[in-house]
């Protein structure tokens, strides 16, 4: 078996600052043994403050740190081509603008060793105050897509509108994902949930925007229903990539 390497996929759009002191927390934080590669996916049209982080990245963790740029169209394509790229025998999804607290990191590093064929992900909801800068209508209109997505799934995850998460690369690879844009970020947890892959969960604390500007809108979340709702009506042998399919 191959030895536990973790490729982290950062989405490098145009939060220039955040994404410097989102590398370098990691790096501060996780032994570079276990780091194999962190993909900073930018944009063709990326600025050019971004690209010049990345360069200074590239410079500062040479070999760990590298700029890529997407060729899919989209969020969900620019995190595909980053895993696409991937070595390692597992995969971590980060925002690159401190939307969540990164010490959570080592800790979803430290779960997946011990449960390397599962996902361990992270929750917003298993502690109390745990959204900073949120406004109040979206925490809620949040809290009523877990309880939807609990009842349609019947599971007990408690935060899968949110995909930070670690998985085995081979298990993103065995999955036919079909979204390029935002529900891809749903579809991340959801298939492998149909699928019926073990995915445990850990508190962290979630914050709501400073630093970039959001991509997503109000027409791309109501999107996500259309999409958890195709996964769970879906058979689980049809998630997957025929070869895997005949696998089971």
């Amino acid at each position: 078996m191959k030895k536990f390497s973790v490729t982290i996929i950062v989405g490098a759009a145009n939060a220039s600052d955040t994404l410097l002191e989102t590398v370098d927390c990691i790096m501060a934080q996780c032994s570079a043994e276990v780091i194999d590669t962190i993909f900073l996916v930018k944009p063709q049209n990326a600025p050019a403050d971004c690209n010049a982080v990345i360069a200074r990245l590239e410079a500062a963790y040479p070999g760990i740190a590298k700029g890529l740029e997407q060729k899919r169209p989209f969020v969900g394509g620019a995190i595909q081509d980053g895993f696409d790229r991937a070595k390692s025998t597992h995969l971590l999804l980060l925002p690159g603008d401190l939307a969540v607290d990164l010490r959570c990191v080592p800790l979803l590093i430290e779960k997946e060793k011990q449960h390397p064929n599962g996902i361990v992900k992270i929750s917003r909801w298993l502690s109390p105050d745990s959204f900073h800068n949120y406004p109040k209508s979206r925490k809620l209109f949040n809290g009523c897509a877990q309880f939807f997505l609990r009842g349609l799934y019947h599971t007990r995850l408690t935060d899968m509108t949110n995909p930070v998460q670690i998985m085995p690369a081979a298990l993103y690879r065995s999955i036919r994902w079909k979204e390029l844009n935002f529900p891809f970020l749903i579809e991340m947890v959801l298939c492998p949930l149909r699928l019926g892959v073990p995915i445990k969960e850990i508190p962290t604390v979630g914050f709501g925007r400073d630093g970039g500007k959001s991509n997503n809108s109000i027409w791309q979340t109501a999107l996500y229903l259309k999409t958890a709702l195709r996964i769970r009506f879906t058979k689980p042998e049809k998630l997957l990539k025929s070869k895997e399919r005949s696998a089971l």
